[in-house]
Parts: structure tokens; C-alpha cells; sequence
């Protein structure tokens, strides 16, 4: 059993086999159809540049000088957050799949904040969306079936990071979340065999 990622396609596969992923499944909730291509596109570059700095940060990899100065302040938000809440990160970027419910995720974080186990997403946009609560329900599951059943318990939330060097901590506590993504990754599975 072997879960493999392309990601120039964000394509997983569970045995060769392509499944779908949490963002994949999510995405029906929300059109960016409206948002001008531009801007789309800047958004993901700045999403995708920020995730990599903070990667490499946690993992003690990250030479300061390489940091391009458009992304400093959100990096210093991470930092500022990692230290405020004492993370201690068990896993980052982890990627899982879920034989029991047939889909695939890269968790930004899971581990303790302030001696409590947490699943951690990480966001730049503007402004927040309770999707993102979903996302985070998703990814607790993906940790329960791989890491272990324990992780049911973590708690949820998604570290929203500012281009002024500020950051919000949004906590997820809605059981609800999890219904909600099953109803809709069961969709999912049945509408592609």
C-alpha cells in the first residue's frame, strides 16, 4: 500500500490508483470564478511561497537572506506565532490517505501548542471562510487512521497570516465540519467510480 503526489498536477494515487485530494473535494464549496486571473494567480504564488518559507523555517533549513522581502512580514507572523504559542510541530506537510473514506491530504501541521495536540492549517488570504473549518476536520481524520486514533481529539484551527507581520489564530470547534466534508467526499467517491 503506497500513497504517491504529483505535484505539478496536485495529483494523488493509492496504489497507482488516482484518489482525490481535500482540497479537490473542498473546491466545490467555493468558485473563483469571479476573481480576476491575475490576481488568482498571485494569490497562489504568495500561498505557495509563504508554505515553503514556513516549511523550511520549522524544519531549521531556511537561510534568512534568501527570503524575498514581499513575504518577510508573513514569515514573521509564523514566527512570532510558533514562538507566543510554544509549538512543538510532530509533522510537517504530511501527506495521508484515508483507505476508509477514499481521499488524500497534505496537512501543513500537526503537534502541540501549549502542551495541546493540534491539526494546523496555514492561510494568507484576506478574509476567512468556515470551508477552512471542513479542511481541518479532514486532515484530523487523515491523522487519526495514520498516526493514530488518539488524534480524534486534537484540536483544529487555522493560523491566518497578514502582510503586516500579524497573525490570527482561528479555532475550529464546530462538529459539523467533519459531517459536512464526509457528505461531500462521499459525493465525490460515488459520482466517480
Amino acid at each position: 500500500m503506497s500513497l504517491a503526489f504529483d505535484e505539478a498536477t496536485h495529483t494523488y494515487r493509492w496504489n497507482g490508483e488516482v484518489r482525490p485530494s481535500v482540497t479537490q473535494v473542498l473546491s466545490k464549496l467555493s468558485s473563483f470564478g469571479m476573481v480576476p486571473p491575475d490576481v488568482l494567480a498571485a494569490a497562489q504564488e504568495r500561498g505557495t511561497a509563504v508554505h515553503t518559507l514556513t516549511q523550511y523555517n520549522d524544519e531549521d533549513d531556511l537561510d534568512m537572506a534568501s527570503v524575498d522581502p514581499a513575504y518577510s512580514l508573513y514569515l514573521s507572523a509564523w514566527i512570532k506565532f510558533c514562538t507566543q504559542h510554544r509549538t512543538d510541530w510532530r509533522g510537517i506537510e504530511y501527506q495521508s490517505y484515508s483507505p476508509r473514506f477514499g481521499y488524500a491530504g497534505t496537512m501543513d501541521r500537526y503537534g502541540h501548542l501549549n502542551g495541546q495536540p493540534y491539526v494546523i492549517d496555514i492561510k494568507t488570504g484576506a478574509q476567512s471562510h468556515k470551508v477552512w473549518g471542513m479542511q481541518t476536520a479532514a486532515y484530523r481524520q487523515l491523522l487519526a487512521e495514520s498516526i493514530g486514533h488518539e488524534w480524534m481529539l486534537a484540536r483544529r484551527a487555522t493560523v491566518q497570516l497578514r502582510p503586516d507581520g500579524t497573525y490570527k489564530l482561528i479555532a475550529w470547534d464546530d462538529p459539523s465540519d467533519w459531517s459536512a466534508f464526509l457528505a461531500l467526499i462521499t459525493l465525490t467517491n460515488w459520482s466517480n467510480p
